[in-house]
């Protein structure tokens, strides 16, 4: 990963620094709360790409007797390490989901394998992976993990959000208010309550999320003021959410 996309590495990092305490606390708490409910504390959770855990609830993680984190990001291990101390926490630094899919190779469905009663938590990380993959891969990667990470999630609990738009011209407050469908939203039906107020057409980045879990499965979508001009909409799925 490169230190210098806006996505991970440094400039997300500062970001963190600059907008963490004010911007992004409301993301936070109420990522936190739908957390409570879909992913209750047990004996082991794997975190897959935390970053520095900027967004995670950690009083909430802290519950889990053991936390597994995957993360290939040095800084990133860093920071959470430092932010989880006193916590039982393993690191390990490979890439257990972008290259294993695309090339074919054991990834994460082979570390959940190994761990059956283990709950999983996508930390924000599957509406990153398009950046830089040309349709081709992109493509395969959404197959790949239909087939391969989607079964390996079946009877654990487990959960994730990630960002399925985002936009860098949005100067206005996000609503705080959750929006929640019964299976996953046509991108007009999905536009219209996000921004039932604009008065001018929206442009949005597509974060190549909407068909990577089944699509009768329920989603809750929160919004995330990033900066002070960039709105992120994140979707959120798990276990416990589905019908």
């Amino acid at each position: 990963m490169s230190l210098f996309t806006p996505s991970g590495g440094l400039v997300y990092h500062l970001r963190a620094l600059r907008y963490g305490a004010t911007l992004w606390r409301p993301f936070r708490e109420v990522i936190g709360e739908w957390l409570v409910h879909h992913l209750p504390p047990g004996d082991e959770l794997v975190l897959v790409g935390p970053s520095g855990g900027h967004c995670l609830p950690l009083a909430h993680l802290r519950r889990f007797s053991h936390l597994r984190v995957l993360e290939p990001d040095p800084l990133a291990r860093l920071i959470l390490r430092s932010r989880l101390r006193g916590t039982h926490v393993d690191f390990d630094a490979r890439d257990h989901v972008l290259t294993p899919l695309l090339a074919g190779a054991p990834g994460l469905d082979a570390v959940l394998a190994d761990r059956t009663r283990a709950a999983v938590l996508f930390c924000n990380l599957l509406g990153q992976v398009h950046l830089g993959l040309p349709d081709g891969e992109q493509s395969r990667f959404e197959h790949e993990f239909r087939c391969r990470i989607v079964p390996a999630l079946a009877g654990r609990r487990w959960a994730s959000f990630h960002d399925r738009w985002s936009l860098d011209d949005w100067p206005r407050e996000p609503s705080a208010r959750a929006l929640e469908f019964d299976r996953r939203p046509d991108d007009d039906v999905l536009a219209a309550a996000c921004f039932d107020d604009a008065r001018t057409p929206v442009t949005v980045v597509d974060h190549r999320t909407g068909a990577l879990f089944p699509g009768t499965w329920p989603r809750r979508y929160f919004s995330w003021k990033m900066t002070p001009a960039s709105l992120h909409v994140v979707e959120a799925l798990g276990s416990t959410s589905r019908s």
